[in-house]
């Protein structure tokens, strides 16, 4: 094996053009050879490594490379083998540690904590915690790596709870590791720094989805006129940005929660969290609105399996409409849109605060719409009949 190491060329150095004598000493070095070659972290130089594979192969038949890189060199003969996050166990408060470790997520974290603190075994107690640690981190390999090596100051109960701040607490890296690999906001800064600003403003504004969304509703959502929503979406899968589940009848991407935290950490710093927020609450009041109309003239099947997956974001959606700066009509409207799901799921405590929260809102509001109170006085009645509390006489809850 003979590892070649694009990490080590200067950052934004990414010219095809290759000194033809460098490239000829090392096809005549490796001509007659049966090797490995590796090029590892190409991510930055991606057209140089493309021209350099595809010299080499044409000059040494009998080597074979493989490239390391968040994007396809997209040269003759290549395969690509698209390496996905380690496996994390489902959330269950009763996961044992035996169970647990039969994950490769949960496997590393002990691996690395036992290297940190002496002694560390994964007790059943302990277990589900860990898990959720790793569920916080989306499976990544380093993000988990730096959890872990943190656990000799925190402890796995703390260590989950500050991890709602993961880029301040992960920043503990080895010190002999690249720079790249000693923090997580490092680690993501290197993927974010080589995106052309298109990329950079689609991943950004994607971060307002909490969950699943298709290509229409990026379009709507975080495209706009000078930018190509379509091809930048594209580009982001291509480079591991961004997952896409392509086994049904419409392809659904989505952000690790780890890549999500940062893109919109980066959304906020940019001023434009609360204009992209909108649009996403906005993009889901015309979705729901036609799923309301929808509701009980299609099989109840096929109308949850189009609209359930949607639930994160109506919640995340209503949580931005109903705060200080959502929209007064919005948040009524988009209320009132989701009922349907909120009952078909039997999300009847979520429905009941949404709903009780839309109800204040809309007291202040001088023109309000008769029709929508009463669609809001009717669904709390259901769900406080649903959870067992008795209502007031003018509808509203008696606690």
């Amino acid at each position: 094996m003979h590892v070649l190491s694009p990490a080590r060329l200067p950052r934004h150095w990414d010219s095809p053009f290759i000194p033809r004598t460098r490239v000829a000493r090392l096809v005549e070095f490796l001509r007659n050879r049966r090797m490995l070659v590796v090029l590892d972290s190409c991510e930055h130089v991606a057209a140089t490594a493309a021209v350099l594979a595809g010299q080499l192969l044409a000059g040494a038949r009998g080597i074979h490379i493989l490239a390391t890189s968040r994007e396809p060199l997209r040269v003759e003969g290549e395969r690509v083998h698209r390496l996905g996050p380690l496996e994390v166990p489902p959330s269950s408060p009763g996961l044992t540690a035996d169970e647990a470790l039969k994950f490769s997520a949960i496997q590393l974290f002990v691996e690395r904590a036992s290297a940190c603190v002496d002694g560390f075994e994964l007790s059943d107690a302990d277990a589900p915690i860990v898990a959720d640690i790793c569920h916080k981190l989306s499976g990544v390999a380093l993000a988990i790596e730096l959890a872990a090596a943190r656990m000799d100051a925190f402890g796995v109960r703390q260590l989950s709870a500050l991890l709602d701040d993961r880029f301040r607490i992960l920043n503990q890296g080895r010190r002999t590791a690249q720079p790249r690999h000693r923090s997580l906001t490092a680690a993501l800064d290197w993927c974010y720094e080589y995106l052309p600003e298109d990329e950079r403003a689609v991943l950004r504004r994607l971060s307002v989805f909490a969950g699943a969304f298709t290509l229409q509703s990026a379009i709507a959502v975080a495209g706009e006129t000078k930018i190509n929503a379509v091809e930048a979406v594209a580009n982001l899968v291509a480079k591991s940005l961004v997952s896409a589940e392509v086994g049904g009848a419409v392809v659904q991407y989505r952000l690790l929660e780890t890549m999500r935290a940062y893109a919109m950490k980066k959304l906020t710093e940019s001023g434009k969290l609360d204009e992209f927020a909108r649009r996403h609450a906005e993009h889901h009041l015309d979705l729901f609105r036609q799923a309301e109309t929808e509701f009980g003239s299609r099989p109840a099947a096929d109308w949850l399996d189009d609209y359930a997956r949607r639930v994160d974001d109506v919640r995340s959606a209503l949580n931005w409409a109903l705060s200080p700066n959502g929209d007064d009509v919005g948040r009524v409207a988009l209320t009132v849109a989701s009922i349907p799901l909120w009952t078909s799921l039997l999300l009847m405590n979520e429905c009941h605060e949404f709903v009780k929260r839309a109800l204040a809102s809309q007291v202040a509001q001088p023109t309000r719409s008769k029709r929508d109170e009463m669609k809001l006085l009717g669904a709390l009645a259901i769900t406080q009949t649903a959870m067992g509390r008795p209502a007031s006489p003018n509808g509203h809850s008696s606690d």
